[in-house]
């Protein structure tokens, strides 16, 4: 389904370079360095594709946003830790699933997390309504 919506959206931009799937281990790699189990439509996405090296990330990508923002924004934001990033938008900026102070993740809100000012805004209801928007500029 996501590969399908972003092959179409490929042929009319060039920076869209659909990923081979990704393996689950590489996907429960990620998932143990983040320190939180992705929603299922995030695995499913990946097993779909990892990364279009554009707007989703690969499971690397993942692990390296994780990484430099608890490397260099923790003492900044002590929340960083609360937010699963799985795509940008190229200026800084994030989309992620919140997960709440008891542990337990969003499944069913994306926000984007702005880095200026360490905000989240809602977005989308999941990763569809997401890739959606951003083709049409809507985010």
């Amino acid at each position: 389904m996501y590969r399908e919506i972003l092959e179409c959206y490929a042929k009319e931009n060039q920076w869209v370079k659909i990923q081979p799937p990704a393996q689950m281990q590489e996907i429960n790699k990620a998932q143990e360095y983040v320190g939180h189990k992705f929603p299922e439509e995030l695995v499913t996405l990946l097993l779909e594709l990892n990364g279009d090296k554009w707007l989703i990330f690969s499971t690397e990508d993942i692990i390296e946003a994780a990484f430099n923002t608890r490397e260099y924004l923790a003492e900044c934001y002590e929340d960083i830790r609360d937010h699963i990033f799985f795509a940008g938008n190229g200026c800084g900026d994030y989309y992620c699933y919140n997960v709440t102070s008891d542990g337990a993740v969003e499944e069913d809100k994306i926000y984007i997390w702005e880095h200026e000012d360490n905000t989240c805004r809602l977005v989308a209801a999941n990763i569809e309504e997401l890739i959606c928007r951003y083709i049409n500029d809507e985010i």
